[in-house]
Order: C-alpha cells, then sequence, then structure tokens
C-alpha cells in the first residue's frame, strides 16, 4: 500500500481488518494516523521507503491516485506478475448495486457534479464521495463499505485512477478527449489506453455516453458492446440530448422531452456540454425526465470552476483555480470579449514526474490557449516557476504582463489594475496548491489580498 494520505491510511485498515497482511509505505514521515495502525491493526508501516529502488514483495499494490503510470516501481511490480490496484477499483468491485462513472479530459467533476445532483432530485439514492478535495467526487475512502444493491454508486474517474483499475461501470460517460496529463503516463497512447479502461469491461445491455463533437471521445464507443447514447451542443442525436432552438432535448425510449432552455441556465459552454452529459446519465440510471425539469434549475456547479465569487470596484471576478491545463484555460478565456481580462495564471511545473505541458501535443494546446490570451487578455499577472513557461509565448503575442513574487502578490496586483477590465480571471493553466486554490476567493474578497499592494 503506497502513501500516506488519509484515503491510502483508511484503505490499509479495512484491508487489515479484513484479515490481509499490509505493508504501508511512502517516501515521506509517517504522521500519526498510520502510526497507529501499526499498533492496532498489526499493519506495517514504512516511512522514508524509496519504493523506486525496491518496492518489496507483493500479492497486490495499492498505488496512490498520483503515481506515475511509468514510475520504476509501477514497472517494477508489473515486470514482476504483481497485479496493480487502486482504491477506486476496489470501490467498483465491491458496488452491488448499479454504477457510473464519468472521465473525460476536462468536466469530469462538473458532470459528476450535476448528475448526483440530479438522480438525488428524482428520488434515486446515491452514494457518492464528499470527502473529496476542491470538489472533486473521485472515490474515496467513505465508499469502502457501501455495497447496498439499492443505491446507485457514481464515480468521477482521472486517468490516473483509471490507469491502476480493471474494472468498468455499467454507465460510463466521456465528457471529451485531448493531450493531457502525458507526463504521468508517458506518451498520448498510454493517456488513452488509461482512459479507455472506463469501457474496456463493459458489458452488452450497459449504457456508454460519449460527446459526439468530440471525435476522439465519440471513438470510445467503439471499443465497448454498452448501449450508445450521445451528447450534441450542434446537431441532433438518435439517442441521448442535442440542443436545438436554444432548447435542451432529451432523445429517450421513442420520445423527444424539452428540458430547459439554454439561455435559462447560467453555465459556460464547456459546463453546458457537462450537462448534457449530466442529464443522459440521469436518464440512463432510471431518472423520470419530466422530474429533471425542475431539479436542472436548482443544480450548483462546484468550486473553482469557472464561478463569479466576487465583484472588484464592479469588475466581476472568476475563480476556475483547476483549469490546471491551457485547453480548460482558453474555454474559459473564450467567453469573454476581446482585451476585457485581467488573468491570473502561472502555479507549479513539475509535479515530480517531468516538465507539465511540455510534450509537443501539449506544446500545441499551450501555443493555442495563449492565442486565446492574446485575444481576450488586458493584462496577465503571472506567479510561480510556471510564470517562466508562459511569459515568452504571451510576450510574443504582445500580451501585457507582469510577473510576482507568489499567489498572494499576484491576486494583489491583479486587484489594482482593474480599470478598463470586465473580469478578473483566475484560470492557471497550470496545477496551484490546494491551499492556495481554497484561499482564492478570501484573498479577493479579504483585507489579505489588498494588505500586499
Amino acid at each position: 500500500m503506497e502513501g500516506f494520505e488519509p484515503d491510502q491510511i483508511a484503505l490499509a485498515r479495512h484491508l487489515a481488518t479484513s484479515g490481509e497482511s499490509v505493508r504501508l509505505a511512502s517516501r515521506g514521515p509517517a504522521p500519526q494516523d498510520a502510526l497507529a495502525l501499526a499498533g492496532s491493526h498489526g499493519v506495517s508501516v514504512e516511512a522514508y521507503a524509496d519504493l523506486d529502488a525496491d518496492p518489496g514483495p507483493a500479492d497486490m499494490a495499492y498505488l496512490d491516485v498520483w503515481t506515475p503510470d511509468m514510475a520504476p516501481r509501477v514497472r517494477k511490480l508489473r515486470g514482476r506478475g504483481v497485479p496493480v490496484t487502486s482504491l477506486g477499483d476496489l470501490v467498483l468491485a465491491g458496488a452491488q448495486g448499479l454504477t457510473v462513472g464519468i472521465t473525460g479530459t476536462a468536466g469530469k467533476t462538473t458532470t459528476t457534479s450535476i448528475a448526483v445532483q440530479l438522480l438525488r432530485a428524482a428520488g434515486i439514492p446515491v452514494d457518492a464521495s464528499t470527502t473529496g478535495r476542491l470538489g472533486n467526487v473521485w472515490p474515496t475512502a467513505e465508499l469502502l463499505d457501501r455495497a447496498d444493491p439499492d443505491r446507485l454508486l457514481v464515480l468521477e474517474l482521472t486517468s490516473s485512477h483509471l490507469a491502476f483499475m480493471r474494472e468498468s461501470p455499467r454507465i460510463a460517460a466521456i465528457t471529451c478527449f485531448w493531450p493531457d496529463h502525458l507526463e504521468l503516463h508517458g506518451s498520448l497512447g498510454a493517456y488513452r489506453a488509461a482512459k479507455e479502461t472506463i469501457v474496456r469491461g463493459q458489458r452488452p445491455g450497459d449504457v456508454v455516453v460519449v460527446n459526439a463533437d468530440d471525435e476522439q471521445a465519440a471513438a470510445f464507443a467503439r471499443i465497448t458492446p454498452a448501449d450508445l447514447a450521445e451528447v450534441s451542443l450542434v446537431r441532433p442525436v438518435e439517442r441521448g440530448t442535442f440542443v436545438r432552438d436554444g432548447a435542451v432535448r432529451l432523445r429517450w425510449d421513442d420520445a423527444e422531452t424539452v428540458v430547459a432552455r439554454l439561455d435559462a441556465l447560467p453555465y459556460t459552454a464547456p459546463q453546458q456540454l457537462d450537462l448534457l452529459v449530466a442529464l443522459v446519465i440521469a436518464v440512463a440510471a432510471g431518472a423520470p425526465p419530466e422530474m429533471l425539469q425542475d431539479a436542472l434549475s436548482r443544480t450548483d456547479l462546484p468550486p473553482h470552476r469557472a464561478r463569479p465569487v466576487a465583484v472588484r470596484d464592479g469588475v466581476e471576478v472568476i475563480d476556475d483555480g483547476m483549469a490546471a491545463t491551457p485547453s480548460k484555460a482558453a474555454a474559459t478565456l473564450a467567453a469573454h470579449s476581446d482585451r476585457s481580462v485581467v488573468l491570473i495564471a502561472g502555479g507549479i511545473d513539475d509535479l515530480g514526474a517531468g516538465p507539465l505541458h511540455a510534450t509537443p501535443e501539449e506544446l500545441t494546446l499551450l501555443e493555442r490557449a495563449c492565442d486565446e490570451a492574446a485575444r481576450s487578455v488586458l493584462l496577465a499577472v503571472l506567479f510561480g516557476p510556471a510564470a517562466e513557461r508562459l511569459e515568452p509565448p504571451l510576450s510574443a503575442r504582445g500580451v501585457p504582463l507582469v510577473r510576482t513574487g507568489g499567489f498572494e502578490e499576484s491576486i494583489a496586483l491583479a486587484l489594482s489594475r482593474l480599470e478598463g477590465a470586465g473580469a478578473l480571471v483566475f484560470s492557471p493553466m497550470f496545477p496551484v496548491g490546494v491551499t492556495d486554490r481554497e484561499r482564492f476567493a478570501s484573498l479577493v474578497c479579504g483585507r489579505q489580498a489588498g494588505a500586499g499592494r
């Protein structure tokens, strides 16, 4: 068992109480919760372990969610024939009722969150994580002992979950697909192979929901015998949801229902796509279409995903802190008029598996995002190590910019330069620490932001 995160510690306890012999190891110091397992549950706890040098003997290896698929410890374990798995795989394998899994390069959390809200509004009992950080609906340890056949299990699954999984959900949804996280997987092909796990184990009678507007996402349907449902913002589909004449329409069981007017819903263009996917998931899982019409007006977006959080000096402040890739940031910027945005961007350039957004495929997406910034950005305020990556392409496109020393300083400077702006957007293009993401709104709204001026 790799890692000292709370979910890994809880999983170690779960396995030990089930009679398994567990070695809990990580490269850092062991917290007290982990050390307590050694005394009360017979778990072996190993701090400062160099698992890449030698992962040790094992019959099964449960890896941390952010372990690179190409890490030496992963290759060595697989080379020895050790099954490599994860908490998410165990949760999905143990489910007794209907299961739903959502993946995609973007939109996973928003889709999963809306789907859970719609299902509950329709009276369907749902199990979904409530302890994921930053609004993520990833599999967490709270789901380990939930195997009620009358309850629906809904999971958001990233490529770093799916790389260490074998199980597939009965209802699988793919929101979109483009190059991302390639430093974790080693290649675009390996990234796609990880994502395809969500459908590879499906059976006839299951359902796959794909974005028909994204050719790469739609292609997932070709490798599963599951029944096809589609979503589209631009054309009708035979089975699923689409937009026509400004109305969200659902085609299901030979009936077509107008669910909502698109302009009446407070969603950006990418979020509109996520909404369509969530609607199909809800209906495929048994929600009556007529019950979803009212439920839509009461859905809420997860935090840090292009959400307005404040107004400063008459300028709307938008928290898009989970836009850790250039394409996500570009989608948010696309909703704004020319030279109207004060953009806060930057963050971390290496999470331990090598430089981010550095493969040829991802560099192309970074260039495209900088093209969008050249159109929409009035001033770019850059922070963190990733500022060094962003400054050259933005400068080459004539984007006015300034580099700051840190996160708080970037917010303070951006707030002081709002004249002529239509919006202040925090959309970093690179990962940002959890603490910084969580305190963005308070820094904007509170005195701390102004104190650094």
